[in-house]
Protein backbone atom coordinates (compact mmCIF):
# COMPACT_ATOMS: atom_id res chain seq x y z
CA UNK A 1 0.00 0.00 0.00
CA UNK A 2 1.29 3.23 -1.15
CA UNK A 3 0.37 5.90 1.10
CA UNK A 4 0.38 9.66 0.58
CA UNK A 5 -0.11 11.64 3.58
CA UNK A 6 -1.18 15.52 2.43
CA UNK A 7 -1.59 18.61 4.54
CA UNK A 8 -3.96 21.11 4.11
CA UNK A 9 -3.11 24.56 5.85
CA UNK A 10 -5.38 27.50 6.93
CA UNK A 11 -6.14 29.32 3.49
CA UNK A 12 -6.88 25.92 2.36
CA UNK A 13 -9.70 25.82 4.93
CA UNK A 14 -10.89 29.55 4.61
CA UNK A 15 -14.37 28.78 3.08
CA UNK A 16 -16.69 26.38 1.46
CA UNK A 17 -15.24 27.10 -1.84
CA UNK A 18 -11.61 25.65 -0.68
CA UNK A 19 -13.15 22.68 1.19
CA UNK A 20 -14.26 21.31 -2.24
CA UNK A 21 -11.03 22.18 -3.72
CA UNK A 22 -9.32 20.19 -0.71
CA UNK A 23 -11.65 17.71 -1.25
CA UNK A 24 -11.35 17.24 -5.10
CA UNK A 25 -7.31 17.26 -4.59
CA UNK A 26 -8.11 13.91 -2.04
CA UNK A 27 -9.81 12.26 -4.90
CA UNK A 28 -7.02 12.53 -7.14
CA UNK A 29 -5.27 10.01 -4.56
CA UNK A 30 -6.07 5.73 -4.07
CA UNK A 31 -5.02 5.81 0.02
CA UNK A 32 -4.24 9.46 1.27
CA UNK A 33 -4.12 10.76 5.12
CA UNK A 34 -5.20 13.85 5.23
CA UNK A 35 -3.75 16.03 7.86
CA UNK A 36 -5.63 19.63 8.23
CA UNK A 37 -5.13 22.81 10.00
CA UNK A 38 -7.93 25.33 12.13
CA UNK A 39 -9.66 27.36 9.49
CA UNK A 40 -8.10 30.79 8.34
CA UNK A 41 -7.60 33.71 11.71
CA UNK A 42 -9.19 30.76 14.12
CA UNK A 43 -5.76 29.90 16.10
CA UNK A 44 -5.28 33.59 16.42
CA UNK A 45 -8.44 34.29 17.58
CA UNK A 46 -8.45 31.19 19.67
CA UNK A 47 -5.51 32.65 21.73
CA UNK A 48 -7.51 35.92 21.74
CA UNK A 49 -9.96 34.74 23.75
CA UNK A 50 -8.30 32.96 25.67
CA UNK A 51 -6.07 36.30 26.56
CA UNK A 52 -9.26 38.23 26.88
CA UNK A 53 -10.44 35.38 29.81
CA UNK A 54 -6.76 35.72 31.64
CA UNK A 55 -7.79 39.89 31.60
CA UNK A 56 -11.04 39.50 33.00
CA UNK A 57 -13.07 40.47 29.84
CA UNK A 58 -15.14 36.77 29.87
CA UNK A 59 -17.72 38.42 27.66
CA UNK A 60 -15.80 39.40 24.90
CA UNK A 61 -13.87 35.76 24.87
CA UNK A 62 -17.02 34.82 24.69
CA UNK A 63 -18.26 36.92 21.96
CA UNK A 64 -15.21 35.37 19.50
CA UNK A 65 -16.31 32.14 20.65
CA UNK A 66 -19.92 32.46 19.26
CA UNK A 67 -18.72 34.18 16.16
CA UNK A 68 -16.51 30.90 15.44
CA UNK A 69 -19.12 28.78 16.13
CA UNK A 70 -20.93 30.95 13.88
CA UNK A 71 -18.41 30.99 11.12
CA UNK A 72 -17.79 26.81 10.84
CA UNK A 73 -21.66 26.78 11.06
CA UNK A 74 -22.33 29.12 7.89
CA UNK A 75 -19.36 27.52 5.86
CA UNK A 76 -21.12 23.88 5.88
CA UNK A 77 -24.34 25.43 5.46
CA UNK A 78 -22.84 26.95 2.21
CA UNK A 79 -20.90 23.94 1.20
CA UNK A 80 -23.74 21.69 1.52
CA UNK A 81 -26.15 24.11 -0.05
CA UNK A 82 -23.96 24.10 -3.04
CA UNK A 83 -23.56 20.38 -2.63
CA UNK A 84 -27.18 18.85 -2.66
CA UNK A 85 -27.00 14.93 -1.19
CA UNK A 86 -29.50 13.11 0.50
CA UNK A 87 -27.70 12.84 3.55
CA UNK A 88 -27.40 16.45 3.68
CA UNK A 89 -29.49 17.19 6.73
CA UNK A 90 -28.01 14.57 8.61
CA UNK A 91 -24.58 15.96 8.01
CA UNK A 92 -25.75 19.17 8.96
CA UNK A 93 -27.31 17.76 11.92
CA UNK A 94 -24.23 15.91 13.27
CA UNK A 95 -21.91 19.03 12.45
CA UNK A 96 -23.95 21.37 14.12
CA UNK A 97 -23.82 18.94 17.28
CA UNK A 98 -19.95 18.44 16.87
CA UNK A 99 -19.25 22.09 17.02
CA UNK A 100 -21.70 23.03 19.95
CA UNK A 101 -20.35 20.58 21.78
CA UNK A 102 -16.35 22.02 20.80
CA UNK A 103 -17.74 25.72 21.53
CA UNK A 104 -19.65 24.19 25.06
CA UNK A 105 -16.02 23.21 25.85
CA UNK A 106 -14.36 26.26 24.80
CA UNK A 107 -16.12 28.04 26.90
CA UNK A 108 -15.43 26.32 29.80
CA UNK A 109 -11.82 26.65 29.29
CA UNK A 110 -12.40 30.27 29.32
CA UNK A 111 -14.03 30.89 32.31
CA UNK A 112 -11.92 28.55 34.38
CA UNK A 113 -9.11 30.58 32.62
CA UNK A 114 -10.76 33.67 33.59
CA UNK A 115 -10.79 32.31 37.34
CA UNK A 116 -7.58 31.44 37.70
CA UNK A 117 -6.62 34.89 36.20
CA UNK A 118 -3.60 33.85 33.79
CA UNK A 119 -3.69 31.89 30.13
CA UNK A 120 -1.49 29.35 31.68
CA UNK A 121 0.97 27.56 28.89
CA UNK A 122 -1.00 24.11 29.23
CA UNK A 123 -4.73 26.12 29.28
CA UNK A 124 -3.22 28.35 26.23
CA UNK A 125 -2.85 24.76 24.36
CA UNK A 126 -6.36 23.20 25.09
CA UNK A 127 -7.67 26.34 23.99
CA UNK A 128 -5.80 26.66 20.86
CA UNK A 129 -5.86 23.14 19.56
CA UNK A 130 -10.03 23.24 19.12
CA UNK A 131 -9.67 24.67 16.10
CA UNK A 132 -8.47 21.68 14.54
CA UNK A 133 -10.72 19.83 16.46
CA UNK A 134 -13.76 21.52 14.76
CA UNK A 135 -12.74 21.83 11.25
CA UNK A 136 -10.90 18.22 10.84
CA UNK A 137 -14.60 16.80 11.62
CA UNK A 138 -16.12 18.90 9.39
CA UNK A 139 -14.59 18.40 6.65
CA UNK A 140 -14.87 14.93 7.42
CA UNK A 141 -18.48 15.39 7.18
CA UNK A 142 -18.81 17.04 4.28
CA UNK A 143 -16.25 14.72 2.30
CA UNK A 144 -19.69 12.64 2.67
CA UNK A 145 -22.07 15.13 0.63
CA UNK A 146 -19.50 14.39 -2.03
CA UNK A 147 -19.90 10.32 -2.04
CA UNK A 148 -16.28 9.90 0.04
CA UNK A 149 -15.90 7.63 2.23
CA UNK A 150 -14.00 10.42 4.35
CA UNK A 151 -13.34 9.28 7.98
CA UNK A 152 -12.49 11.31 10.93
CA UNK A 153 -9.94 10.55 13.24
CA UNK A 154 -9.29 12.28 16.65
CA UNK A 155 -5.77 13.53 16.45
CA UNK A 156 -4.59 12.38 20.30
CA UNK A 157 -5.32 9.17 19.92
CA UNK A 158 -2.59 9.29 17.56
CA UNK A 159 -0.16 12.56 18.31
CA UNK A 160 1.59 11.37 22.14
CA UNK A 161 3.53 14.03 23.78
CA UNK A 162 5.39 15.00 26.09
CA UNK A 163 4.65 17.44 28.25
CA UNK A 164 6.29 20.48 26.92
CA UNK A 165 3.04 23.36 26.27
CA UNK A 166 3.48 25.26 23.66
CA UNK A 167 5.98 23.14 21.79
CA UNK A 168 5.92 19.72 22.90
CA UNK A 169 8.10 16.85 21.78
CA UNK A 170 6.20 14.12 20.15
CA UNK A 171 6.66 10.58 21.77
CA UNK A 172 8.25 8.65 17.90
CA UNK A 173 7.38 5.31 19.44
CA UNK A 174 4.13 5.71 20.62
CA UNK A 175 2.95 7.55 17.45
CA UNK A 176 4.46 4.30 15.12
CA UNK A 177 2.34 2.20 17.10
CA UNK A 178 -0.27 4.18 17.19
CA UNK A 179 -0.72 4.86 12.83
CA UNK A 180 -1.31 0.89 12.49
CA UNK A 181 -4.99 2.09 13.21
CA UNK A 182 -4.27 4.55 9.73
CA UNK A 183 -3.63 1.59 7.58
CA UNK A 184 -6.39 -0.59 8.94
CA UNK A 185 -8.78 2.62 7.94
CA UNK A 186 -7.47 2.51 4.52
CA UNK A 187 -7.68 -0.83 3.88
CA UNK A 188 -11.51 -0.50 4.81
CA UNK A 189 -11.99 2.20 1.94
CA UNK A 190 -12.06 5.12 4.23
CA UNK A 191 -9.99 7.90 4.03
CA UNK A 192 -8.92 9.08 7.65
CA UNK A 193 -9.21 13.01 8.21
CA UNK A 194 -6.93 14.50 11.18
CA UNK A 195 -6.62 17.36 12.92
CA UNK A 196 -2.61 19.08 12.75
CA UNK A 197 -1.10 21.02 15.55
CA UNK A 198 -1.99 19.50 18.54
CA UNK A 199 -1.54 15.86 20.57
CA UNK A 200 -1.79 14.20 24.14
CA UNK A 201 0.46 14.23 26.98
CA UNK A 202 1.28 11.34 29.44
CA UNK A 203 -1.30 13.20 32.18
CA UNK A 204 -4.08 12.74 28.95
CA UNK A 205 -4.50 16.67 28.35
CA UNK A 206 -3.75 18.41 24.91
CA UNK A 207 -0.76 20.03 23.81
CA UNK A 208 0.52 22.05 20.83
CA UNK A 209 3.66 20.86 18.31
CA UNK A 210 4.01 24.89 18.04
CA UNK A 211 3.70 27.52 15.37
CA UNK A 212 2.71 25.62 11.98
CA UNK A 213 2.50 22.34 13.94
CA UNK A 214 -0.03 20.68 11.40
CA UNK A 215 3.03 20.19 9.01
CA UNK A 216 4.57 18.49 11.95
CA UNK A 217 1.99 16.55 12.69
CA UNK A 218 1.87 15.27 8.65
CA UNK A 219 5.70 14.58 8.71
CA UNK A 220 5.57 12.50 11.81
CA UNK A 221 2.49 10.84 10.43
CA UNK A 222 4.39 10.10 7.26
CA UNK A 223 7.34 8.99 8.78
CA UNK A 224 5.29 6.31 10.79
CA UNK A 225 3.46 4.75 7.72
CA UNK A 226 6.77 5.20 5.54
CA UNK A 227 4.34 7.11 3.25
CA UNK A 228 5.36 7.62 -0.40
CA UNK A 229 5.30 11.44 -0.42
CA UNK A 230 4.38 13.61 2.16
CA UNK A 231 2.60 16.92 0.25
CA UNK A 232 2.58 20.43 2.13
CA UNK A 233 -0.62 21.99 0.22
CA UNK A 234 -0.88 25.76 0.73
CA UNK A 235 -1.33 28.99 -0.96
CA UNK A 236 2.05 29.20 -2.73
CA UNK A 237 3.56 27.23 -5.45
CA UNK A 238 6.52 25.83 -3.55
CA UNK A 239 9.35 27.30 -1.36
CA UNK A 240 10.38 30.79 -2.86
CA UNK A 241 13.54 32.46 -3.20
CA UNK A 242 12.71 34.26 -0.37
CA UNK A 243 9.11 35.49 1.10
CA UNK A 244 6.94 36.76 -1.80
CA UNK A 245 5.02 38.73 0.16
CA UNK A 246 7.83 41.19 0.87
CA UNK A 247 9.66 40.41 -1.96
CA UNK A 248 7.27 40.59 -5.53
CA UNK A 249 10.39 39.10 -7.71
CA UNK A 250 10.99 35.66 -5.60
CA UNK A 251 10.58 32.47 -8.14
CA UNK A 252 9.47 28.98 -6.12
CA UNK A 253 12.45 26.62 -6.14
CA UNK A 254 12.15 23.50 -7.77
CA UNK A 255 13.83 21.30 -5.52
CA UNK A 256 15.87 21.40 -2.51
CA UNK A 257 17.62 19.49 0.12
CA UNK A 258 15.96 18.46 3.28
CA UNK A 259 19.16 20.59 5.05
CA UNK A 260 18.28 23.56 2.98
CA UNK A 261 15.26 23.35 3.28
CA UNK A 262 15.12 23.07 7.23
CA UNK A 263 17.69 26.20 7.48
CA UNK A 264 14.97 28.62 5.52
CA UNK A 265 12.26 27.32 7.83
CA UNK A 266 14.34 27.76 10.82
CA UNK A 267 15.58 31.19 9.85
CA UNK A 268 12.13 32.55 9.40
CA UNK A 269 10.34 30.99 5.87
CA UNK A 270 6.84 30.67 7.08
CA UNK A 271 6.48 27.55 4.46
CA UNK A 272 7.72 24.41 6.70
CA UNK A 273 7.59 24.23 10.57
CA UNK A 274 11.66 23.34 11.14
CA UNK A 275 10.74 20.76 13.03
CA UNK A 276 8.60 18.99 9.84
CA UNK A 277 11.43 17.88 7.79
CA UNK A 278 12.73 15.24 10.31
CA UNK A 279 11.00 12.68 10.48
CA UNK A 280 10.64 12.66 6.78
CA UNK A 281 14.58 12.68 6.08
CA UNK A 282 14.72 9.93 8.75
CA UNK A 283 12.67 7.72 6.32
CA UNK A 284 14.10 9.03 3.06
CA UNK A 285 10.43 10.51 2.48
CA UNK A 286 10.19 12.80 -0.58
CA UNK A 287 8.63 16.50 0.71
CA UNK A 288 6.25 18.36 -1.85
CA UNK A 289 5.00 22.26 -1.12
CA UNK A 290 2.41 22.78 -3.78
CA UNK A 291 -0.16 25.11 -4.20
CA UNK A 292 -3.87 23.90 -3.60
CA UNK A 293 -4.94 27.07 -5.59
CA UNK A 294 -2.86 25.41 -9.07
CA UNK A 295 -2.56 21.87 -8.44
CA UNK A 296 -1.43 21.41 -11.68
CA UNK A 297 2.14 23.19 -10.58
CA UNK A 298 4.66 20.68 -10.06
CA UNK A 299 5.44 23.01 -6.42
CA UNK A 300 8.83 22.42 -4.69
CA UNK A 301 10.26 18.44 -3.93
CA UNK A 302 12.45 18.43 -1.10
CA UNK A 303 14.77 15.36 -0.93
CA UNK A 304 17.90 14.15 0.68
CA UNK A 305 20.46 14.80 -2.09
CA UNK A 306 19.84 18.39 -4.32
CA UNK A 307 22.81 20.11 -5.82
CA UNK A 308 22.58 23.37 -7.24
CA UNK A 309 25.49 25.50 -9.19
CA UNK A 310 23.93 28.80 -7.73
CA UNK A 311 25.86 31.65 -5.55
CA UNK A 312 22.69 31.39 -3.29
CA UNK A 313 19.99 28.82 -3.34
CA UNK A 314 17.38 31.38 -1.22
CA UNK A 315 17.11 34.00 1.81
CA UNK A 316 14.72 34.07 4.52
CA UNK A 317 14.62 36.52 6.93
CA UNK A 318 12.98 37.47 10.69
CA UNK A 319 11.68 40.55 12.43
CA UNK A 320 11.81 41.57 15.77
CA UNK A 321 14.81 40.31 16.73
CA UNK A 322 17.45 41.34 19.34
CA UNK A 323 21.38 41.11 20.05
CA UNK A 324 22.77 40.15 23.49
CA UNK A 325 26.39 41.29 24.06
CA UNK A 326 28.25 39.97 27.09
CA UNK A 327 31.83 40.93 27.72
CA UNK A 328 33.61 38.68 30.24
CA UNK A 329 34.89 41.45 33.27
CA UNK A 330 38.74 40.07 33.10
CA UNK A 331 40.68 38.09 30.79
CA UNK A 332 39.26 34.43 31.10
CA UNK A 333 39.54 31.13 29.35
CA UNK A 334 37.26 31.11 26.56
CA UNK A 335 36.08 27.82 26.63
CA UNK A 336 35.35 28.77 30.35
CA UNK A 337 33.18 31.84 29.77
CA UNK A 338 31.44 30.45 26.82
CA UNK A 339 30.15 27.44 28.93
CA UNK A 340 28.80 30.04 31.11
CA UNK A 341 26.86 32.09 28.37
CA UNK A 342 25.25 29.39 26.62
CA UNK A 343 24.34 27.39 30.28
CA UNK A 344 22.26 30.44 31.16
CA UNK A 345 20.91 30.26 27.01
CA UNK A 346 19.76 26.50 27.85
CA UNK A 347 18.19 26.79 30.97
CA UNK A 348 15.99 28.92 29.55
CA UNK A 349 15.45 26.90 26.16
CA UNK A 350 16.41 29.85 23.86
CA UNK A 351 17.54 29.44 20.02
CA UNK A 352 20.20 30.90 19.40
CA UNK A 353 20.23 32.23 15.16
CA UNK A 354 23.75 34.15 15.11
CA UNK A 355 26.80 34.11 17.20
CA UNK A 356 29.76 35.84 16.46
CA UNK A 357 32.94 35.39 19.97
CA UNK A 358 35.85 36.02 20.90
CA UNK A 359 37.81 34.92 23.65
CA UNK A 360 36.35 37.43 26.23
CA UNK A 361 32.93 38.47 24.37
CA UNK A 362 30.10 37.17 21.90
CA UNK A 363 27.02 38.18 20.68
CA UNK A 364 24.22 36.70 19.94
CA UNK A 365 21.00 36.92 17.86
CA UNK A 366 17.28 35.78 19.17
CA UNK A 367 13.91 36.52 19.10
CA UNK A 368 12.98 39.34 21.04
CA UNK A 369 10.70 39.00 24.30
CA UNK A 370 10.29 39.96 27.85
CA UNK A 371 12.65 37.49 28.78
CA UNK A 372 15.66 39.39 27.68
CA UNK A 373 15.36 41.40 30.10
CA UNK A 374 15.80 38.66 32.98
CA UNK A 375 18.53 36.79 30.69
CA UNK A 376 20.51 40.25 30.89
CA UNK A 377 20.34 40.18 35.01
CA UNK A 378 21.80 36.42 34.77
CA UNK A 379 24.44 37.13 32.53
CA UNK A 380 25.70 40.31 34.82
CA UNK A 381 26.96 37.33 36.87
CA UNK A 382 29.14 35.87 34.08
CA UNK A 383 30.66 40.32 31.89
CA UNK A 384 29.02 43.33 31.04
CA UNK A 385 25.91 43.25 29.11
CA UNK A 386 24.83 45.10 25.83
CA UNK A 387 20.83 44.48 25.16
CA UNK A 388 19.80 45.60 21.72
CA UNK A 389 16.34 45.46 20.81
CA UNK A 390 14.61 46.10 17.27
CA UNK A 391 17.14 44.43 15.06
CA UNK A 392 15.82 42.13 11.93
CA UNK A 393 18.08 38.87 11.09
CA UNK A 394 18.76 39.01 7.31
CA UNK A 395 20.10 35.22 6.22
CA UNK A 396 21.31 34.02 3.06
CA UNK A 397 20.78 29.88 2.59
CA UNK A 398 22.86 27.27 0.19
CA UNK A 399 25.63 29.65 -0.04
CA UNK A 400 28.32 28.67 -2.65
CA UNK A 401 31.42 28.79 -1.15
CA UNK A 402 33.14 29.11 -3.71
CA UNK A 403 31.55 32.39 -4.42
CA UNK A 404 32.04 33.81 -0.96
CA UNK A 405 34.47 36.41 -1.92
CA UNK A 406 32.20 37.48 -5.11
CA UNK A 407 29.10 37.23 -2.59
CA UNK A 408 30.48 39.11 0.36
CA UNK A 409 30.91 42.06 -2.16
CA UNK A 410 27.82 42.35 -4.22
CA UNK A 411 26.47 42.16 -0.72
CA UNK A 412 28.28 44.67 0.88
CA UNK A 413 27.69 47.11 -2.19
CA UNK A 414 23.96 46.74 -2.21
CA UNK A 415 24.77 47.66 2.02
CA UNK A 416 25.73 51.04 0.73
CA UNK A 417 25.02 52.82 4.16
CA UNK A 418 23.60 50.58 6.02
CA UNK A 419 25.25 49.30 9.38
CA UNK A 420 25.95 45.78 10.20
CA UNK A 421 25.41 44.92 13.72
CA UNK A 422 26.87 41.22 13.21
CA UNK A 423 27.53 39.18 10.25
CA UNK A 424 28.59 35.29 10.53
CA UNK A 425 29.10 32.96 7.59
CA UNK A 426 29.24 28.96 8.15
CA UNK A 427 31.08 27.69 5.83
CA UNK A 428 29.87 24.01 7.01
CA UNK A 429 26.03 24.98 6.64
CA UNK A 430 26.91 27.21 3.39
CA UNK A 431 24.88 30.12 5.73
CA UNK A 432 25.69 33.81 6.07
CA UNK A 433 23.74 35.54 8.21
CA UNK A 434 23.83 39.68 8.32
CA UNK A 435 21.92 41.40 11.33
CA UNK A 436 20.71 45.01 10.76
CA UNK A 437 17.87 47.63 12.06
CA UNK A 438 14.84 46.14 11.53
CA UNK A 439 13.32 48.90 10.10
CA UNK A 440 15.80 48.26 7.60
CA UNK A 441 14.95 44.95 7.05
CA UNK A 442 12.72 44.30 4.24
CA UNK A 443 13.94 47.34 1.93
CA UNK A 444 17.30 45.57 2.44
CA UNK A 445 16.19 42.21 1.61
CA UNK A 446 14.19 43.75 -1.28
CA UNK A 447 17.81 44.87 -2.85
CA UNK A 448 20.05 42.31 -2.12
CA UNK A 449 17.78 39.78 -3.71
CA UNK A 450 16.73 41.91 -6.67
CA UNK A 451 20.71 41.93 -6.76
CA UNK A 452 21.68 37.95 -5.98
CA UNK A 453 18.81 36.12 -7.64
Amino acid sequence: MEINVLKFGGTSMADHQTWKQVLEIIKNYEYPVVIVSATARTTRQLVEAGQLAAQGKLKQAHEISESIKDRHNKIVADFLEENPHKKNKLIKDSCARNTEAKISKLNKLLTYTERQGTLSPQMKDAIASIGEQISSYLLAQCGLALDMMTQHIEARKIIKTDAEYGKANPNILQINQRCGSLETVLESGFTPIIGGFYGESPQKTITTLGFEGSDYTASLIGGAVNAKTIEIWTDVSGVYTSDPRFIPEAKPLKEMSYFDATEMAYFGAKVLHPSTLKPAQERNIPVFVKNMFKPEEPGTKIIRESTHDLDVLAMSFKQNMATLTISAYETVMGYSFLTKVFTVLERHRLAVDAVNTTEASVTIALSDSELLDQLSKEFIEVGSVTLERDKGLLTLIGCSVNSAKKLTNQIFETLDNIPLDLISFSKEKRILNLVIKNEQLIETAQRIHKKLF
